[in-house]
């Protein structure tokens, strides 16, 4: 397997969206924050699309279906996505 290149944003550019779209019964995750990325990745699996500017990954988007209890429920006991 090719190692992933993930490229971190400017700190002030930084973000981490969820979103339920309860018509399409899907959870989208979209973030550009590089560890958070490689978290996903690692705990739920290869992205549904990922943004790329050259070889660097500046960004991904999961989405998952709601039906999908456990995915979702590893992403909120594994990963820190509130970074609080």
């Amino acid at each position: 397997m090719k190692e992933k290149i993930y490229k971190e944003p400017i700190k002030a550019e930084i973000e981490t969206t969820i979103n339920v779209l309860y018509d399409e019964n899907i959870l989208s995750i979209y973030t550009n924050k590089a560890d958070l990325q490689r978290k996903l990745n690692k705990l739920i699996g290869e992205p549904t699309k990922e943004d790329k500017r050259k070889r660097s990954i500046i960004g991904s988007t999961w989405e998952i279906p709601l039906d999908d209890k456990i995915k979702i429920s590893r992403i909120l006991l594994k990963v820190n996505i509130f970074e609080i």
